[in-house]
């Protein structure tokens, strides 16, 4: 019978306690959720908070205001009533809610057990004794009603309950929630007018909805592409960054404590892995104001501070948020950070996935209905980096464009001041393999899929740096590369990261000819002649020498970097964007354009191996490779030199094919083929043979399999949109000989890339 228990006051652990409590008032908290969001329990109306003794009622409603407080963050219904209980003495203290309106609607920072004292309550609304009959049944009837207490919906708020709405009532859209006053027919959304959660929320009395908007408009695109907080970094590379963060942590010396910086937090996922006693240490920040009310949701009860720790700290603009922004001055000398960089009884530890990008570069509507543009294009640390690191750089052109850049470099700048320091980050491998951008020592870390992270399938580097320069000089970097099948981590294989000094472009041939001669004839993308093209500021270059026009720029094989066109390409017809390959010595150079081709088929080989000259022209002396590069640029469909009759009247010769007396196939035909070599060429005069068949075929031109693919090799599309091609026999040689390519590339021409370093 309730009242009659004699466990009580013999209760050596809080949970022994909570349990017997639990089943004394028959709260189904096995199968019911009960034990939510590290409280002591919720149950219908009551919030419950258990000592053994409670000494100071103060303090321990204090907890339980906090524990409240984040419930209303997180769009949960807050108890009306609070019930504070001493086990050992069999006491129970009721509290309402309602009487801590103002308390509950703020944020709290760290663990709710924590920073308590001080705090003054009013008085208890009733005291119980457990043990007496009828003070247990009074209780009994309390903890049978559903009462809440309505809250107040704010900027806080506004997400936890937006996703709650959406969750109960799927077939909802935005307007039904926050209105909509923009359309034909005016809404009166729930918050104004709550319905479904009528007794929970207060009608809301706001002028304006615009940042409840905003919040709302990230909400909802989140909600069509995944969970909220699956954002960003994939929960299985956060466990592997986890272990460098607890490497970094053994580092610490006997002595001193440690702070772990995020500035770039997003919705948390990097610390969402983090122990409790790790996330206590984490002072954490992110720039967008959506990404932040998210992270005060998750994470701001556990956690040393958020900057800027509540919303009354905000300087909103459109959309961000001005004081977070880690690229200012303002950023680096904020005091909650200040504090323990100036300590050096604090060991430092950042932690960070930064932006790639700056996706802040856009337009918005402020409050008032003005656009706005956010940008931090010209930000203090970008200046900083540009007058005091862009020159010391192996690779500058655009270094200072990359977000993740500026977070490197002013990581070591700003944040790392003690040789025990640790800086764990998410990068492609650029910043430190051809940029040059960290000279310090590599501790360890991993390969991931940047599939994961909602980007196409290739290598991202998760590295601990130790701010330490003992072997800073290594140019070698193993790294183990993990994928991610059905939610499980795989190794792939460790992947050996070289470092690159010289870009491939340092082989371009900058000579200039007495009888080059000024033109306005360039190609477009696709090859052929762009009429009418005109920039007083930049002219190409003609002469009788002058057989294609290549660009190999900068380190990596992406597309974008390449390019071979009968003609300058009009956006490239500078010396620094391309050069003009010449008769005399274009087998020479042949072999650039292979090494852009690379394929990296694999996920952990893209954006992991670059194109150097670190070798020079070593290469050149392996005749059998330069007739295998020659051979295959010929064939090759990425080579888009075309046969063109120009404007000007005058035709110009694709000479880097295979046909017609070119001047590629005068110079292979001097030379000793072997097997492989031969069976490609056979292919190839099949394509020809098939091409001479076909109706726009002109006898006066050169072909290469380029313009082959796009003048000759006709198609239609049907009713269900299929290619019908209309010389079949052609379409199956041109794919017969790129397959064939393939196999050609991987055998004779991929090792000896590598052999030369023309690829690293």
């Amino acid at each position: 019978m309730i009242g009659n228990n004699s466990q009580w006051g013999q209760f050596s652990t809080e949970r022994e306690g909570q349990i017997e409590f639990f089943k004394l008032f028959r709260i189904d908290y096995e199968n019911k959720p009960v034990l939510i969001d590290n409280t002591d329990g919720v149950w219908k109306g009551v919030i419950f908070e258990f000592k053994l003794i409670i000494d100071d009622l103060n303090k321990t409603l204090k907890q339980a205001i906090k524990y409240l407080s984040k419930l209303r963050v997180k769009g949960e219904s807050v108890p009306a009533n609070i019930l504070l209980v001493s086990l050992n003495t069999s006491k129970a203290y009721l509290y309402h809610s309602q009487d801590y309106f103002d308390e509950i609607h703020k944020i709290y920072m760290g663990a709710a057990s924590k920073d308590n004292e001080g705090f003054i309550a009013h008085e208890y609304v009733k005291e119980f004794n457990i043990d007496n009959e009828t003070h247990a049944i009074e209780l009994q009837d309390i903890l049978r009603k559903d009462e809440y207490m309505p809250i107040r919906i704010n900027e806080d708020c506004i997400v936890g309950w937006g996703r709650r709405y959406y969750k109960e009532m799927p077939t909802a859209s935005k307007g039904d929630f926050i209105g909509d006053n923009e359309g034909k027919v005016k809404i009166t959304g729930e918050i104004r007018n709550p319905r479904h959660f009528k007794g929970l929320i207060l009608p809301y009395k706001g002028k304006t909805n615009e940042k409840f908007k905003y919040l709302m408009d990230m909400l909802n695109d989140s909600l069509n592409k995944q969970e909220l907080g699956a954002f960003y970094t994939p929960v299985k590379y956060c466990e592997k960054a986890a272990e460098l963060v607890r490497m970094a942590i053994k580092r610490v010396p006997e002595g001193n404590d440690y702070v772990i910086i995020d500035r770039c937090a997003g919705t948390g996922n990097l610390e969402s892995v983090l122990s409790d006693e790790e996330l206590r240490h984490c002072i954490l920040s992110t720039y967008e104001y959506y990404e932040y009310k998210v992270l005060c949701e998750r994470l701001a009860d556990k956690v040393l501070t958020i900057i800027p720790p509540t919303e009354h700290h905000v300087k909103y603009n459109v959309g961000f948020i001005d004081n977070a922004n880690a690229l200012e001055k303002e950023f680096i000398d904020n005091e909650n950070i200040k504090r323990y960089i100036d300590n050096p009884k604090y060991t430092v530890i950042l932690l960070e996935n930064p932006p790639y990008q700056d996706s802040s570069a856009a337009t918005f509507v402020d409050d008032e209905g003005n656009r706005a543009k956010v940008s931090r294009n010209n930000s203090f640390i970008k200046t900083d980096f540009r007058n005091n690191a862009l020159n010391t750089l192996k690779e500058q052109r655009g270094a200072a464009r990359e977000i993740s850049n500026l977070f490197i470099w002013s990581a070591f700048k700003y944040y790392l001041r003690q040789p025990t320091d640790s800086y764990i980050v998410f990068s492609p491998v650029k910043y430190f393999k051809s940029i040059g951008l960290v000279h310090r020592d590599f501790l360890g870390g991993y390969l991931f899929n940047r599939k994961f992270f909602h980007a196409s399938p290739s290598a991202i580097s998760c590295i601990l740096w130790a701010n330490t320069t003992e072997n800073c000089d290594r140019k070698e970097y193993p790294l183990d590369a993990y994928d991610i099948f059905d939610n499980e981590l795989k190794f792939e294989e460790k992947v050996i990261i070289k470092t690159v000094e010289s870009p491939i472009s340092k082989l371009n041939d900058n000579r200039r000819f007495d009888g080059d001669r000024l033109s306005k004839i360039v190609c477009s993308s696709d090859g052929s002649e762009k009429v009418g093209w005109y920039n007083g500021q930049k002219s190409a270059l003609d002469n009788e020498n002058i057989i294609a026009y290549m660009a190999v720029n900068g380190f990596t094989t992406d597309s974008k970097h390449r390019y071979l066109m009968r003609l300058p390409y009009n956006v490239g017809v500078e010396q620094s964007f391309g050069f003009y390959v010449r008769k005399d010595n274009f087998i020479n150079k042949l072999p650039l354009f292979c090494a852009k081709l690379y394929p990296q088929k694999e996920w952990f080989h893209r954006e992991v191996f670059f194109t150097t000259s670190d070798m020079g022209e070593e290469y050149v002396k392996d005749k059998d490779f330069l007739r295998s590069c020659l051979i295959y640029v010929c064939l090759c469909i990425e080579n888009k030199c075309k046969t063109i009759k120009a404007s000007n009247g005058k035709v110009y010769f694709n000479e880097l094919c295979l046909d017609n007396n070119s001047i590629a196939l005068k110079e292979m035909e001097k030379m000793t083929l072997n097997k492989k070599d031969r069976e490609l060429i056979i292919y190839w005069n099949n394509i020809l043979n098939s091409a001479k068949n076909c109706e726009n075929y002109n006898p006066e031109f050169r072909y290469g399999t380029y313009q082959i693919n796009m003048d000759l090799n006709a198609f239609s599309i049907d009713e269900q949109k299929r290619k019908i091609y209309k010389y079949p026999d052609l379409n199956g040689n041109i794919h017969t000989l790129k397959s064939k390519l393939k196999e050609y590339y991987d055998k004779l021409i991929s090792p000896k890339l590598f052999r030369y370093e023309l690829l690293k």
